[in-house]
């Protein structure tokens, strides 16, 4: 290696000739008109290159400097002047001055003083992705160790600032006299003061005692050691600190403290509790998994202790007004899981949504409103599949059902109410898309004739439906040999599964859809005949014998019957243009109305023909206390799954109209193009008729228009009318329409509905979805990561909401009126403030139905948020100061007066 180093420099000695001695500066000329004043050993011309392949330098050295390069033989050094850098392997090296000491293998790397004495030049070291500006650097490219004075190295979210770091061969840093902080300014608004750091890159950092520091201010917070993981671009095993507060039913609490297990690449699991001054707990456990391009999820499960002494004894003393409505104690659990597959051409999907547990759990655990006044949690499993190249498709699901209890009884006697489950255990669907019988029985091609248009379709659906409640067998008034008094539920544990069996219902649904294909009648009319058949078939059949000993109906039950019904009809439609030219107009061109009116007829048999069909029967269910003589009465055969009765010859009549305008565009341009501006988006009109009934044949009359007018108003309208005259004392219609009655009346409506939405957005007026409300909401203080979703870019948003609801009445009301407008959005005062508002008032009741205001201010490295609820279950306030590095979530401080929450 030596004697490479002195054949090197011999060369230089040779092509410095006519330069100055060795040992003085060499200058760069200010004009590169002659190469005879340059150091040109190799191009480019202002940089030096020297190889060594063996011996302590492992790979080539460039180095280069803007001003001059000084070669000291007998030291073995060499001074870079002026935009110094060094390019060695992975490790880059740029300053205003560095020196090369090759005896020592050393860079020293510092500032230099410019004409006015200001510093220039800040030494940058980068060694792979870790990147380093120091006011000195010294680095040995050997044992590849640094020394490094007044740095500033960013490690994960936050930035270490340090008098003195040592850097080893393995990247580690050693820091003396530090500033931790995630505050990414020269002077941070805080820091975390440590006399001692060491940083493993992508890993953690460790020091030694620490106290915190808030604008140069010292906080007696702090602790005997610190532990700050910087993982990047993996997950870590980690102690997850918990919260504290108060809370009106559980008092003093830490919640949601505990462990979080990176279990691998794919699953994640994070263990929590909760404990409380006056008794009782809460475990969870969350698992989030991910297979990328497969599927992903998460799966919950939650075990509560829920305690209240104050419902457990009946003590008039005793003050419960904190409590008001809330559950004795009791134990719960719930249970949350959601699956997502990634849908692939071919393959099967599996799918699952799932929310079941104790009815009482969200009543105890709730954070929204939401969760407290649900009634009922649905869960689902579904495995689904198309068949390729087929028609054919299936699916598979398991389904559940419950309510949220409530209570029954007061005081001391008070309990949860019986849960009612429900299941669908299983659903199988087998499906069969439309399809051409033609091509499915026929290898020819096509040729167009009227039978070729042939279409069949088939559905198949079995499900059993399971409960925990048995309904007492009742028929109205009628009494019932060995029927219950009232429903019963029992509890769901293994001892009952087959009483849960016995008590279900089974039934298999065939659907067949059969097409007659489509044909041009008249030119313009499009002519479409169908034909439609449906069975269904059920494990019971019901039979009534009347007993005359015990005056009651008894009830048989046999293993299967079935139900079937059929039908056919035809349908027929066109198309209607209608155009009003405005050549005069200097913006209106043409106002076009586009109308699609449509007659259909439908032919049904009456189902309800016990002779002919026996899906019902009539049989005697009591004797008159008057006369003595036998009463009858029609009953249902299969626990009410009967076609409807009455014979259906119905004709259906729909309008649907669209109206447009063609406008120019306000453009100075002669070419300027003109658009398309809709006016009336739909407007429906349709009613029947039907020919076979004995009175009452003609249906109300339905009435629907939507339409989004100058890109901000989407108005919806929805009305009945029904024309026929109501009975004296207004509580049905009668055969006798409103044309008949004093004065002119069409029909009389029944109930109608406006709906008018306004979306001011300027940003988003161009679009239907409105904006999404920005601030968060004081009701899930667990979201401190703000920045992530409040958009200081939309100046203001405002969203209005009118709805306006009438129920018609009878001649001895004039019928009801409910009206109700929200307001919701946002507004930036400054760069660095938002508001959020909400509000909604009921002009029936004249008082206002919700309201809520939002404040958050971006404090840099920090965030303020504050909420208010005055209104309902959840009236109170938050305010929320809390750091903004998801590193340091837990530096936060909460004051929540929510719900029964106050801290």
């Amino acid at each position: 290696m030596r004697y490479i180093f002195i054949f090197l420099l011999l060369v230089q000695l040779a092509v410095l000739s006519a330069q100055p001695a060795l040992g003085q500066r060499v200058r760069r000329p200010t004009t590169t008109a002659s190469p005879k004043d340059t150091v040109n050993i190799s191009p480019p011309q202002d940089s030096l290159v020297t190889t060594a392949p063996q011996g302590d330098i492992e790979t080539t050295i460039n180095y280069s400097a803007r001003d001059s390069i000084l070669f000291e033989v007998d030291r073995k050094v060499v001074h870079l002047y002026g935009d110094a850098k060094i390019d060695y392997g992975t490790m880059e090296l740029s300053a205003a001055y560095i020196e090369i000491n090759y005896d020592l293998n050393t860079l020293t790397a510092t500032t230099l003083a410019d004409s006015a004495g200001q510093e220039t030049g800040t030494p940058v070291f980068k060694d792979g992705a870790e990147s380093y500006a120091a006011k000195r650097i010294a680095y040995n490219y050997k044992t590849k160790r640094g020394r490094i004075s007044e740095v500033v190295t960013q490690q994960g979210e936050g930035y270490i600032h340090s008098e003195v770091v040592k850097k080893n061969e393995a990247n580690e840093i050693f820091g003396l006299h530090n500033k931790y902080t995630t505050c990414n300014l020269e002077h941070p608004h805080f820091y975390i003061s440590a006399g001692k750091i060491k940083a493993i890159p992508n890993d953690k950092i460790m020091s030694g005692p620490f106290n915190l520091v808030i604008a140069d201010i010292p906080t007696p917070l702090g602790f005997l050691f610190g532990l700050f993981p910087t993982p990047k671009n993996k997950r870590s095993s980690g102690v997850i600190m918990p919260t504290f507060g108060e809370s009106r039913a559980r008092g003093f609490y830490l919640s949601n403290g505990g462990y979080y297990l990176a279990l691998n690449d794919y699953i994640g699991t994070r263990i929590t509790g909760d404990i409380y001054s006056l008794g009782g707990y809460k475990v969870t456990v969350d698992n989030t998994y991910i297979k990328r391009y497969a599927y992903r999820g998460n799966f919950n499960i939650s075990y509560d202790y829920f305690k209240n002494d104050e419902a457990d004894v009946a003590d008039p003393n005793r003050s419960t007004n904190s409590l008001a409505g809330l559950p004795p104690t009791q134990r719960t659990a719930f249970v949350n899981w959601s699956h997502s597959p990634v849908q692939k051409p071919g393959r099967g999907r599996f799918s699952a949504n799932v929310r079941a547990g104790s009815s009482q759990h969200n009543r105890v655990n709730f954070n929204n409103p939401n969760n407290y006044l649900t009634p009922t949690f649905n869960s689902t499993i579904q495995y689904q599949k198309n068949i390729q190249n087929t028609p054919f498709s299936y699916t598979a699901t398991l389904s559940q059902g419950q309510n949220n209890g409530g209570f029954v009884g007061e005081g001391e006697n008070q309990r949860p109410a019986p849960t009612t489950m429900r299941f669908t255990l299983p659903d199988l669907n087998f499906a069969m898309t439309q399809t051409s019988l033609y091509e499915l029985f026929s290898k020819n091609v096509p040729t167009g004739r009227w039978y070729e248009n042939f279409t069949f379709g088939y559905n198949l659906r079995a499900r059993n439906e399971v409960s925990n409640q048995v309904a007492a067998r009742r028929l109205g008034n009628v009494p019932v040999v060995d029927g219950t008094e009232r429903d019963t539920t029992f509890a769901l544990n293994l001892n009952n599964l087959d009483r849960l069996w016995r008590n279900g219902r089974k039934s298999a649904d065939h659907n067949f859809t059969i097409g007659l294909g489509n044909y041009k009648v008249f030119r313009f009319f499009n002519l479409t005949p169908n034909v439609n058949y449906r069975e269904t078939w059920f494990d019971n059949k019901l039979t009534y014998t009347y007993d005359d000993e015990q005056q009651a109906v008894r009830i048989d039950t046999a293993s299967f019957g079935r139900v079937y019904e059929y039908g056919a009809g035809a349908s027929l439609n066109t198309t209607v243009y209608g155009t009003v030219q405005f050549p005069k107009s200097k913006r209106v061109e043409a106002i076009r109305h586009t109308m699609i009116p449509s007659v259909s007829y439908g032919y049904r048999p009456n189902f309800g023909d016990e002779n002919r069909f026996g899906f019902s029967q009539t049989t005697q269910v009591g004797l008159d206390s008057l006369t003595n003589q036998p009463i009858f009465q029609t009953l249902p055969r299969f626990n009410g799954n009967v076609p409807s009765g009455g014979l259906q010859s119905s004709l259906s009549m729909q309008i649907n109209n669209r109206v447009e305008m063609k406008v120019r565009s306000r453009s100075d341009s002669t070419e300027a193009k003109s658009e398309k501006v809709s006016l009336i988006d739909n407007l429906n009109i349709g009613t029947s008729y039907n020919l076979a009934a004995d009175s009452l044949r003609l249906s109300p009359i339905n009435i629907s228009m939507n339409t989004r007018l100058f890109k901000v108003f989407d108005v919806n309208f929805t009305s009945t009318l029904n024309p026929y005259q109501l009975n004296p004392g207004g509580t049905r219609p009668v055969n006798r329409y409103m044309l008949e009655g004093p004065g002119f009346k069409l029909a009389r409506l029944t109930n109608a509905n406006l709906s008018v939405r306004a979306n001011f957005n300027p940003a988003a007026r161009s679009t239907n979805v409105p904006p999404p409300t920005n601030l968060p909401g004081m009701l899930n203080p667990n979201d401190q990561f703000l920045p992530d979703y409040v958009d200081f870019n939309i100046p203001w948003t405002l969203n209005l909401d009118y709805t306006i609801f009438y129920t018609g009445g009878t001649q001895q009301n004039r019928g009801e009126i409910t009206q109700n407008i929200g307001m919701q959005g946002t507004l930036n005062l400054t760069e660095k403030w938002k508001f959020g508002y909400m509000a909604g008032y009921d002009f029936t009741n004249q008082n206002i139905s919700n309201a809520s205001l939002d404040i958050y201010r971006d404090l840099h490295c920090w965030e303020m948020s504050i909420g208010w609820r005055p209104f309902g279950l959840m009236r109170g306030y938050n305010v929320t100061i809390n750091a903004r590095s998801a590193l340091l979530r837990d530096l936060r401080l909460t004051r929540n007066r929510s719900g029964m929450n106050f801290r």
